[in-house]
């Protein structure tokens, strides 16, 4: 390993970020070997349905060959090289836009126009390169390295722990990508961490959500604290409570603890931390945790029982009688799902009770400064639902700017080219990480390393 790309004890070199070699490392050795999130199932969904999945160079297709079948392909003619479909859709077959050559939706040659005048070959040397693509959740993933583990093995503990999150039984409700200035990593690692969150972010925990002025020293000492945790290739944080609190109490995320500074109601401190999240990020709560929320405002706690714990009890009842399984989540499983889980190499997952938000980052070409960022957000639907199709079409954007994402992500985004043009200074030589709050980036270049440097 050269030693411009060596880690050190939390520490990353900014080459890892900046250099093109290494993000055609990344692509050749890391993305080749890994598993991909590539789509959700409802994207796919009737016979026919394809979507594409481009990372750098290489094109996936993702294809509905049968009600219960999905399969990818290389998205390449066995005749010229020519990419078969862009985007997404819906075909009887697989045809060549260039010549004709035509597949069926398993991959087999289904027509070579004028065979007899090609060198002989066999049906099966004519077919589709398949990619594997295995799924859990909802969503599908897809490896072109053939001798990968199997995907709940490269995933564990993730599907034990998102159990009782329901993911399979949600849908977006939407999907945005915007191009950002920075690295595909870089626009990871500001949501890998809630490290940044009061720095970024001062208004959420105050009763004016209009106020975005830089936090004061008394609410920094007051500020949520995060820590990380590394499961091998994954890892995740938490936002569990005040730095000094935490730590001696050993408390866990309690979801029924969220709130708003400096307002003495409980019940409305609770509210307006859920309608604000509702309101400008549009995920992670749902209209029915809105009207739980709204509910609360006036409602009679009873004794004994938190605002929190009280809100989850209405949104429970709400969701009930509407049609909505729920499911009893401990405050051992809510300790573990903890706040965002990083599935290396490039996707982000929040769960939430009803609700959550997925990002996805890929490199832009071959621009180490550029990269492609993607936020989906799912709720879950009724049980009357669970098999009935509906057409999703996402939507991209050049400029972050112009996909309308709320102030929290505006903050977020706006972060990404300060921290691309930092790095380029000659003054900065990498990222010197905190080792409570931090390691979810260092564990990242951790295992990229693994794939990377090892043969």
């Amino acid at each position: 390993m050269p030693e411009k790309y060596r880690l050190d004890r939390a520490f990353v070199p900014k080459a890892r970020y900046l250099d093109p070699e290494f993000l055609q490392l990344e692509l050749d050795k890391m993305f080749r070997r890994t598993w991909l999130m590539a789509c959700r199932l409802e994207e796919l969904p009737g016979v026919g349905n394809f979507v594409e999945y481009e990372i750098g160079s290489h094109s996936i297709l993702i294809v509905r060959e049968s009600r219960t079948a999905v399969r990818a392909y290389h998205n390449a003619c066995r005749h010229r090289g020519t990419r078969l479909a862009r985007g997404r859709g819906r075909v009887g077959s697989l045809i060549c836009p260039f010549h004709g050559w035509r597949w069926n939706l398993d991959g087999s040659i289904r027509l070579v126009l004028d065979r007899e005048e090609f060198v002989p070959r066999s049906d099966e040397d004519l077919g589709l390169v398949g990619v594997r693509a295995e799924t859990w959740g909802g969503f599908v993933f897809v490896t072109m390295d053939p001798e990968a583990a199997p995907l709940l093995e490269y995933l564990d503990p993730i599907p034990r722990i998102f159990e009782p999150f329901q993911m399979e039984n949600m849908r977006y409700r939407w999907l945005k990508g915007v191009i950002l200035p920075c690295n595909w990593k870089t626009a990871l690692d500001g949501f890998l961490e809630a490290y940044h969150v009061l720095g970024t972010h001062p208004q959420l925990h105050r009763f004016d959500k209009s106020n975005t002025n830089i936090a004061s020293m008394q609410e920094l000492e007051s500020r949520v604290w995060a820590p990380t945790t590394a499961y091998e290739r994954h890892a995740y944080y938490a936002s569990v409570g005040r730095k000094k609190q935490t730590i001696t109490d050993g408390a866990g995320k309690d979801p029924a603890q969220r709130g708003t500074d400096n307002v003495t109601d409980e019940r409305l401190a609770v509210a307006l931390s859920v309608q604000y999240i509702a309101d400008d990020m549009r995920g992670l709560e749902n209209e029915r945790s809105w009207r739980a929320a709204e509910a609360l405002k006036t409602a009679d706690v009873p004794e004994g029982v938190s605002a929190g714990q009280h809100f989850l009890e209405l949104y429970k009842n709400l969701s009930l009688a509407e049609g909505y399984d729920w499911r009893e989540i401990t405050a051992q499983q809510w300790a573990e799902a903890g706040t965002a889980w990083n599935v290396f190499p490039n996707t982000i997952l929040l769960p939430n009770q009803g609700s959550m938000f997925m990002y996805r980052a890929r490199p832009n070409g071959s621009d180490p400064d550029s990269c492609l960022f993607e936020i989906g957000s799912l709720d879950l639907i009724p049980t009357a639902d669970y098999d009935k199709k509906r057409e999703f079409q996402p939507e991209y954007f050049e400029n972050w700017r112009d996909a309308d994402l709320g102030e929290v992500f505006n903050q977020d985004l706006s972060n990404a080219k300060e921290v691309t043009v930092g790095m380029h200074s000659p003054s900065f030589d990498g990222h010197r990480l905190s080792e409570d709050q931090e390691m979810t980036i260092y564990n990242h270049h951790r295992v990229a390393d693994r794939f990377i440097w090892n043969d």
